[in-house]
């Protein structure tokens, strides 16, 4: 009977320890919200350790730019090195609360929202455990600092684009002779930050920028570059430029490669922007307006020229090279545009009897030559306002484009190529051309033609020749 009575009594005493022994480590902390650089604080840790016992180390990460020293360690050793606070106990002490007590230090240059995590750790029946304390955040240095701090760091989390994607698609479409409108369109996903487009274009090809959806532009030799800091947060991005020669071209649609690349993961990624086809439009200096039944009996139509009639002339390209020159360059007054005035003949239509009377060999060959001061000697200028296979004669001509100034005709190449004005300065021709561009509307692209001794040349020997510049 007392056998049974102590064997109980053991078994009880048993069970009440083994409730006591129930792990329930605790721990809080209070490091301070802020700090200016070079201040310090006290930081008191409370641990509440439960019933554990034995070995155990408490452990603080403090951000870079943080130290701390020791005021109060409870019977631990402790150490700091590499950003680590370290309390060592081989026996914990027997109290089961107790509280440890460090000073940390913000040092001079530190500046940012700095961390600070710690993890409590001990035996327990045998086995490791953790207790982690939830990371707390001090700010370091001034407010305004502070806000450019967290302004790069975003940019720089921005760059990580751990689930980016991209594809990219090129678009040409003609729109003028030798002149071409290249749309690209970027679909992204989960991008954000860095970006840039690169593409390389044939030579003998300027660019002029049409849209580039807040992208920094530019253009190194053969290479367009689009270039984002942060890029838009639309899924959908659109780019174009506008290519145009500036040396005699083939009129064959331009060879264009390039890719859009963007930083996933602190690496760059390269994806190709894929050709979705080149659209080209057709390509008519005269265009035949409406015209009657009678009309239709009466006259002949010129033909749409071929593409041999454009091989050696120059294209209408020389006004987007101005707006590019003239964008980079202030506007001075030259002294050609100062002498201009006095050196350019006056434009007139003489009356039809002094045409009648010319006898030269161009008056008899040409048929029509109005407006054009003899002789023609040295290097200048016309605007070509149509060309066709058939000679119209001057008052047909006049029906059928509204058009009431004179013009020279010339055939070359099987071709009747209509010009009008004479330009020794080649600024001059261009602002007749835009001048006959926007009053007379049934010509399609009149461009500006140059002559060295009355045979024609292209305008860039006739500047070379001259010494003229583009943005004159």
């Amino acid at each position: 009977m007392v056998r049974a009575l102590l064997f109980g009594l053991n078994v009880f005493a048993f069970l009440i320890i083994g409730v006591f022994q129930k792990q329930e480590v605790n721990i809080t902390q209070n490091p301070p919200v802020s700090l200016k650089p070079g201040e310090s604080a006290i930081v008191v840790v409370e641990i509440d350790k439960s019933n554990v016992t034995g070995f155990a180390k408490y452990q603080v990460d403090l951000g870079e730019g943080l130290t701390a020293e020791v005021i109060d360690n409870s019977g631990a050793s402790f150490t700091f090195h590499d950003q680590k606070a370290k309390f060592i106990w081989m026996a914990l002490p027997d109290s089961r609360k107790f509280t440890l007590k460090y000073r940390i230090t913000a040092e001079a240059n530190a500046l940012g929202n700095l961390s600070i995590s710690s993890r409590f750790s001990y035996i327990y029946e045998n086995e490791r455990k953790n207790f982690d304390v939830p990371e707390q955040f001090i700010s370091v240095g001034d407010p305004g600092e502070l806000a450019k701090q967290q302004i790069k760091s975003g940019l720089e989390e921005k760059a990580l684009n751990k689930a980016a994607a991209a594809s990219g698609e090129r678009e040409v479409t003609s729109v003028g002779i030798n002149q071409w409108k290249v749309d690209l369109k970027i679909d992204k996903s989960s991008l954000q930050g860095f970006a840039k487009i690169e593409e390389t274009i044939p030579n003998g090809y300027t660019v002029i920028d049409l849209k580039s959806s807040s992208a920094v532009f530019s253009l190194d030799d053969t290479k367009v570059k689009y270039i984002w800091y942060d890029i838009p947060e639309s899924e959908t991005i659109y780019v174009s430029y506008k290519l145009l020669p500036v040396i005699a071209m083939n009129g064959d649609s331009p060879k264009i490669t390039g890719d859009f690349s963007y930083l996933k993961n602190e690496e760059t990624v390269i994806v190709p922007i894929l050709d979705v086809g080149t659209i080209v439009e057709e390509e008519i200096f005269a265009d035949m307006p409406d015209t009657t039944s009678e009309d239709l009996a009466t006259i002949e139509i010129p033909d749409t020229p071929a593409q041999s009639d454009y091989e050696n002339d120059t294209v209408d390209v020389e006004q987007e090279i101005d707006e590019v020159a003239e964008a980079k360059i202030p506007e001075e007054k030259h002294e050609s545009e100062e002498i201009e005035s006095t050196k350019t003949p006056v434009v007139e239509t003489p009356p039809v009897s002094e045409i009648a009377q010319k006898e030269d060999t161009r008056s008899k060959t040409d048929g029509n030559i109005v407006n054009i001061p003899e002789p023609e000697t040295g290097v200048f200028y016309r605007v070509q306002i149509a060309a066709g296979k058939n000679n119209l004669k001057t008052d047909l001509f006049s029906k059928l484009y509204g058009f009431s100034e004179g013009y020279k005709l010339e055939n070359m190449d099987g071709l009747f190529k209509y010009t009008t004005g004479y330009f020794q300065v080649y600024k001059s021709a261009r602002d007749g051309r835009e001048r006959i561009t926007a009053k007379y509307d049934k010509f399609k692209g009149p461009f500006v033609t140059a002559y060295n001794d009355g045979e024609r040349i292209s305008v860039q020997e006739a500047l070379m020749i001259t010494s003229q510049k583009w943005f004159q």
